[in-house]
């Protein structure tokens, strides 16, 4: 790379800040912007070009000024191609003093005559290239190209880390969406009710124009539509048999299909005429194929690598919830046995619970259960790991029903067999995940808290896994608040890590341990929320722990009238003396 004259003392002077205040920005809306306007205190330039490199390693420009019409934000350069390809291809800036005596020069607006294209590099990976052109040279100084350049490297630093920024943002966002996603779908087992919604869903993360959800006939081994949403110009129902189009070919090979236009593609099958760009994911649970997403747009290059991204791992959730839904229907067709066995599974859930609560010298305990339905997603267990110290999980599985149920049971032996161990409360979590990861029980998670009491020592020590905050409430303050502390679900990521927290106990000291079938509940215009339970324990501290607890699901019962819970409730009270 030409390195140019050293910077003088005074240009040195105006460079520094603006690598400065460039590096300070995160948003890349607002990076490329604040890049031109300070690019203008050293060039006076007429056109500026930031090209950014695409998926297909094209050069696409993120941001132009100069142009008085839309080609500058349309162009698309290869490398090699014109004097910005000419940069990207050799990684060295390019000066064309005049680009008349140039043949590599691309003529988009009159009267520019200097250009100068410098490759932003970061790490030898090309980002992309910044190009500047003006009407002279006058503007093109030696020490004005040299500090082009060395503003360049950090062009290319800032950009990579606005990207990187934007990208882990957006991807935390995901991960929350995807968390409630799942809480929604994993809980309706009506197949038509639950195409629907996931129609609705899809719609919150991408703003399509045609969607359809085609599952597989497992007898005729051909996809047919079940949802759709602008279809109206498609046959009625069409059946693809798989490995045709880019629908079947996508269930075939299990992998997701895009496709910017369709009519360059020879597997496309024009069943919707005005469909120019398509994304077809799979709906894969355990190796085997139940049908797709398909998304068909008007638009060219509708569709890109992120929609990608967010429809992968929604279609896993989806593809658990649809058999959950197929095996629900199953059940239903035998609906006498299945009371039965409910029957059964109730009486064996409740063998799995405490038969009576704990309490010793300087501490008392109480624990309520009231399911939604005939079984129950929550579990709670008490513990008692000798010399004072005892401890206290409870858990909310997503979903309701049997499978809650049987996850329920499975994840509460493995905490028992943890809690013996007599691992930390984070240590314990994070066994319990691994354990929960290993058996591969898809789109099925459980969030809970695990605390160990040392009366003797008078502490408490526990760590949490998404389940909402447990309440503690001081007598030294008679105050009650939450003690926050966030966690991923259990079974939901592979390697995923606990933090701790540790309380001191004092005499009338009450915590509160809940799943949010409590803060939940429904009056049918609002929720009943956290603020009301904290004030509920402040207005019974000073009772038993029983009876603390009963004030407080009878207050829930007021507050939700003749409606049946929506959520399973639990709730654990322990109150030191």
């Amino acid at each position: 790379m030409e390195k140019g004259p050293p910077l003088p003392g005074a240009l040195l002077t105006e460079l520094l800040p603006i690598v400065g205040e460039i590096g300070a920005v995160l948003d890349p809306d607002a990076l490329l912007p604040t890049i031109a306007r300070q690019l203008r205190r050293i060039v006076d330039y007429k056109i500026l070009d930031i090209f950014l490199v695409d998926r297909e390693g094209a050069l696409v420009p993120a941001f132009v000024e100069g142009y008085q019409s839309e080609a500058g934000s349309r162009m698309r350069i290869r490398p090699g191609e014109g004097i910005v390809g000419a940069a990207a291809q050799s990684r060295e800036p390019v000066f064309v003093p005049d680009v008349t005596r140039d043949p590599r020069y691309l003529a988009v607006v009159p009267g520019v005559l200097a250009e100068m294209a410098i490759p932003l590099l970061n790490r030898d990976r090309l980002v992309g290239v910044l190009n500047i052109e003006g009407p002279d040279l006058g503007a093109f100084t030696p020490e004005a190209r040299t500090a082009l350049q060395v503003l360049a490297r950090h062009l290319a630093v800032a950009i990579e880390n606005a990207t990187f920024y934007r990208e882990a943002r957006w991807y935390a966002g995901l991960l929350a969406t995807l968390y409630e996603i799942g809480k929604e779908t994993a809980s309706i087992l009506d197949l038509d009710e639950l195409l629907q919604r996931v129609a609705e869903v899809v719609k919150r993360v991408i703003d399509y124009e045609t969607f359809g959800i085609l599952l597989l006939d497992e007898q005729t081994q051909e996809l047919v539509v079940r949802k759709a949403v602008a279809y109206a110009d498609a046959p009625e129902k069409p059946r693809i048999p798989l490995g045709q189009g880019l629908t079947g070919t996508a269930a075939l090979t299990k992998e997701p299909i895009l496709v910017g236009d369709v009519r360059a593609d020879p597997r496309y099958l024009n069943l919707i005429p005005q469909t120019r760009s398509e994304l077809v994911v799979p709906l894969v649970h355990k190796e085997k194929v139940l049908g797709v997403f398909d998304l068909e747009s008007p638009v060219l290059n509708r569709f890109t690598d992120e929609h990608v991204k967010i429809l992968t791992p929604l279609a896993s959730q989806v593809a658990v919830a649809i058999e959950n839904a197929r095996l629900y229907e199953s059940l239903r067709a035998k609906e006498a046995r299945l009371e039965k066995d409910l029957d059964v599974a109730r009486r064996i859930q409740g063998g799995l619970f405490p038969e009576k609560c704990p309490g010793g010298p300087g501490w008392e305990a109480s624990a309520h259960f009231v399911p939604a339905q005939v079984l129950g997603g929550d579990l709670y267990d008490f513990f008692d790991l000798g010399e004072r110290v005892h401890a206290v999980a409870i858990g909310d599985v997503a979903g309701k029903g049997v499978s809650a149920a049987l996850y329920g049971a499975f994840a509460s032996g493995n905490v028992r067999a943890r809690a013996f161990e007599r691992h930390a409360p984070a240590e314990l979590l994070r066994h319990v995940n691994n354990t929960l990861r290993r058996r591969g029980m898809d789109g099925l998670f459980c969030t809970l808290t695990y605390a160990r009491f040392d009366f003797a020592a008078r502490r408490l020590v526990l760590a949490n896994s998404g389940l909402p905050y447990p309440l503690h409430y001081q007598a030294a303050h008679a105050r009650c608040e939450p003690l926050e502390l966030p966690g991923l679900p259990l079974g939901t990521f592979d390697g995923s890590t606990y933090e701790e927290m540790t309380v001191e106990l004092s005499p009338g000291d009450v915590f509160v341990f809940y799943t949010d079938g409590v803060t939940e509940a429904w009056s049918g215009t609002e929720e009943y929320g956290t603020e009301r339970l904290m004030r509920q324990v402040e207005a019974h501290a000073t009772e038993p722990a029983g009876r603390i607890g009963e004030q407080i699901l009878s207050d829930v019962g007021r507050f939700e009238g003749a409606a049946s819970p929506a959520d399973d409730i639990t709730l654990i009270v322990v109150k030191v003396q």
